[in-house]
């Protein structure tokens, strides 16, 4: 019996691996539960390392003890699909991006939606739900549930607790994506979150698309803060609006992340969320927005900012009610802010993507690679903006 390391390529750059047998014309697969990570990944090459010498050991065994295998046509659905439920397969969802080097807040976001969905199964009295059935209905309910009647104990005081719009999209794609690889591994026939009408559904609220004028955002960042944490957020918001790095970047960008590359100052990063290198040279404006550097640690972080997300935003709508802009908007228009911003100022599309740190353009232009010395012209014509 012939077997082989296997490697299967998975969502954000991470491959599993996986053995296959062959045997006169006889194919079998097994899963070893072993990730591959980006090679731009910090560690990448240990982590790889380590993950094919397990495989390599597995293998080993077993081609000293060959597993007997039912030679018979496989099953369209798997075995255990006749008595996994549905909150089992979450913890094993969860396990697999942990697996596969998701960041801790994906997967503190992953184990809030398993609490949730437990709580609304509990309600109902089907917490031993099987997965393969889950229907349409019960994915109506459970979005209904959600909508009309979860709230959320930690935030009584806005708005009673009710999830804010982009909170319960985010709940949507990750049952998606849990049903997506089920079907993947063939527990179930198909994703019931596919057979949603688009009523059915939840949708990204404008707010999260809203962007800044030049007199407007002027306006936020002459606002006199009244706290350290509130000039923190102004300052970062700002930096964001210039070059378009996210907020899990900005919370986690080191002065070191700030080199001089041919006499220019310029943000060196790895993105979080696509694991990309970005480089993003600054502005004048963009240099004046940083706060005093108290050290030499190039460790030190940039910006000392609250942590949760949610405080963030408070503090944005805070500054923005005393600069008098009626817009609601949240930190991340910072970078539909800063892609305004270029428009406004004559930069061409490739070169605004390449600073946003966009992997590729849409499906109608083109991919461009931008040079450097093209970021440097984007990001200086900011400048005649203001």
């Amino acid at each position: 019996m012939k077997v082989e390391i296997k490697e299967r390529n998975l969502t954000a750059g991470n491959r599993s691996l996986y053995l296959e047998y062959y045997e006169n014309g006889f194919r079998k697969k097994e899963t070893l539960g072993l990730y591959l990570v980006p090679d731009d990944v910090p560690g990448a090459k240990k982590i790889n390392a380590i993950a094919y010498s397990k495989a390599r050991k597995i293998q080993a065994d077993r081609i000293l003890n060959p597993p007997s295998f039912d030679k018979k046509k496989p099953l369209s659905m798997a075995e255990r699909a006749k008595t996994l439920t549905w909150l089992d397969w979450i913890d094993e969802y969860v396990e697999w991006s942990k697996d596969c080097n998701n960041c801790q807040k994906q997967i503190q976001h992953k184990e809030l939606v398993r609490k949730r969905v437990e709580e609304y199964l509990l309600k109902k009295g089907k917490r031993k739900m099987l997965l393969k059935d889950v229907s349409k209905e019960e994915i109506t309910s459970l979005f209904d549930y959600m909508r009309d009647e979860y709230r959320n104990p930690n935030q009584i005081k806005d708005n009673g607790g009710k999830l804010a719009d982009f909170t319960l999209l985010l709940f949507e794609q990750t049952i998606k994506a849990m049903f997506n690889k089920a079907l993947r591994e063939d527990l179930i026939a198909f994703n019931p979150v596919h057979t949603l009408a688009k009523g059915e559904r939840f949708h990204a609220p404008d707010k999260h698309r809203e962007y800044l004028t030049p007199e407007e955002l002027r306006a936020f960042l002459a606002v006199k803060t009244a706290t350290e944490n509130e000039r923190m957020v102004q300052l970062a918001f700002g930096l964001s609006s210039m070059t378009g790095i996210r907020l899990g970047d900005i919370q986690h960008l080191r002065w070191g992340n700030i080199q001089e590359i041919h006499g220019v100052k310029t943000i060196c990063i790895t993105q979080r969320k696509t694991k990309r290198e970005l480089a993003v040279p600054l502005n004048d404006m963009a240099l004046s927005l940083l706060p005093p550097r108290e050290d030499n640690d190039p460790e030190t972080l940039v910006f000392k900012l609250v942590k949760k997300s949610n405080n963030i935003s408070k503090y944005v709508r805070r500054i923005k009610d005393k600069a008098g802009i009626e817009k609601d908007f949240i930190y991340h228009s910072s970078r539909h802010t800063m892609a305004t911003l270029a428009v406004t100022a004559g930069v061409d599309i490739s070169s605004v993507k390449a600073v946003l740190g966009y992997g590729s353009v849409t499906s109608t232009e083109v991919y461009a690679k931008v040079s450097l010395d093209k970021k440097i012209e984007a990001v200086s014509l900011f400048d005649g903006v203001f």
